[in-house]
């Protein structure tokens, strides 16, 4: 089948199963559609099964790796449940692993999906935190207070400086700020060096201004009062009448809370909802809990109450976003080597490239070694190596290790050693 043919059949299957409007659809296939990155299944003359592959590069500092997103898996409902899908993929990620990609990822829709890319060898990796306001919600409050433990000078320095914030909505036509914000998030994502992130090239940002007009969203800028750009904005509004926004890039604290205030003056009545990562926030809520034994007239029995007062961590309560099927564990280990010098651990790989052999796999000082090892040899399940406890696991068991949602607790390091690889990703078409 020709290229142009195969495009035009995976158009309509797209069409027919997500139902997206003609504009999104010809902006996601004249932009991403490669014949190389691409799976279908074909009966009599249609192609009833597909997806497509869109290659991006993860940076945190100078380490990089490059993974394949996976999108518009779909499979025509007459003809699922026979396997179709389960070939697709295990063909896309066989592709992917010859062109050298570390893994693919995708962005299931469903804890259905979530469960069924899980028996196809995926972990959750990314996750994303929902920041919710109410419609009644004053940013600018807000942002007064957190100045209020400023010192009185820098405090009526920072809020003069917000009411001259300049604040305004992309126009799809205005060229110059269009190469401003994609200027602004290239240089906002090549600085991140504390968690391995997605990095959009200029083309892909252009392509998520043009989808999110598309999709009826709105981009809001900030600038200073020297007319320099210092945040942006996505939103959308969704099928409640309720405001999101997917994502958000700022300088300071002052961008962040104008902007918002600003979203929010646009809809009054409409609550509003951040969605942002893990590594990205550091809001801490103290709340007060009373514990009492009342008296038949209402009141408190004399010393039988006390409060107890707590701080909750809103990272600790991110939901899965995205989900990884890593393609090298060996270039992910050499990674974790980089990004976390102090780490110090041995295990052992039980299925090791779904090979009856076992890997070794020591991390110690920045440095990592591999050695293959006839299982037969291996006589104890848990043995010590220079002082590191060595624990064996499946291929599996170490990528949920690796890619564990973000907590408080150390019990993962004291058991394992294994320090955990936060990854965010955001503005992709989902």
């Amino acid at each position: 089948m020709q290229k142009e043919e195969v495009k035009k059949k995976m158009i309509k299957l797209w069409k027919d199963i997500f139902h997206d409007s003609d504009a999104y659809i010809s902006l996601i296939f004249d932009s991403y559609f490669n014949a190389d990155l691409i799976e279908y299944f074909e009966e009599n003359g249609r192609i009833i099964s597909a997806l497509m592959g869109i290659p991006y590069t993860f940076r945190c500092g100078s380490n990089e790796l490059r993974g394949l997103y996976l999108c518009g898996l779909a499979t025509d409902e007459e003809f699922r449940n026979r396997g179709i899908m389960n070939n697709l993929i295990e063909k896309i990620n066989k592709k992917a692993k010859e062109e050298g990609y570390s893994f693919t990822f995708l962005i299931p829709s469903s804890d259905a999906l979530i469960n069924y890319y899980s028996n196809k060898g995926y972990v959750n990796a990314m996750y994303r935190v929902e920041d919710c306001y109410t419609q009644i919600h004053n940013f600018e409050k807000d942002y007064s207070s957190i100045l209020s433990t400023e010192d009185e000078r820098i405090r009526v320095l920072k809020e003069k400086y917000f009411q001259n914030m300049n604040v305004c909505i992309l126009n799809e036509n205005d060229t110059y700020n269009i190469e401003n914000i994609i200027s602004y998030i290239t240089k906002s994502e090549k600085e991140i060096s504390t968690y391995l992130s997605i990095q959009h090239s200029p083309r892909d940002i252009e392509i998520i201004i043009k989808e999110n007009a598309i999709s009826g969203g709105k981009i809001v800028m900030s600038y200073s009062t020297l007319d320099i750009l210092t945040g942006v904005a996505f939103i959308t509004v969704d099928y409640r009448k309720r405001v999101v926004i997917t994502k958000v890039y700022y300088d300071d604290n002052c961008s962040l809370y104008k902007l918002l205030d600003y979203i929010k003056k646009i809809y009054p009545d409409s609550p509003v909802s951040v969605f942002c990562y893990p590594e990205e926030t550091n809001r801490r809520i103290l709340w007060t809990e009373i514990y009492g034994a009342p008296n038949p007239d209402g009141n408190y029995l004399e010393g039988a109450y006390g409060i107890s007062e707590r701080i909750y961590d809103v990272s600790r309560h991110a939901r899965p976003y995205g989900m990884i099927r890593v393609l090298d564990i060996r270039e992910i280990l050499i990674f974790l080597s980089k990004y976390r010098s102090d780490a110090k651990f041995s295990i052992l790989l039980k299925d090791f490239e779904e090979s009856e052999r076992m890997l070794k796999c020591k991390v110690l000082n920045g440095e990592v070694s591999f050695t293959a090892i006839d299982p037969e040899n291996i006589k104890h399940r848990l043995h010590k190596e220079n002082n590191i406890a060595m624990t064996t696991l499946s291929n599996k068991e170490l990528l949920e290790l690796l890619f564990r949602k973000k907590d408080s607790s150390n019990l993962i390091m004291e058991a394992f050693g294994i320090p955990r690889i936060p990854i965010n990703m955001s503005l992709l078409l989902d």
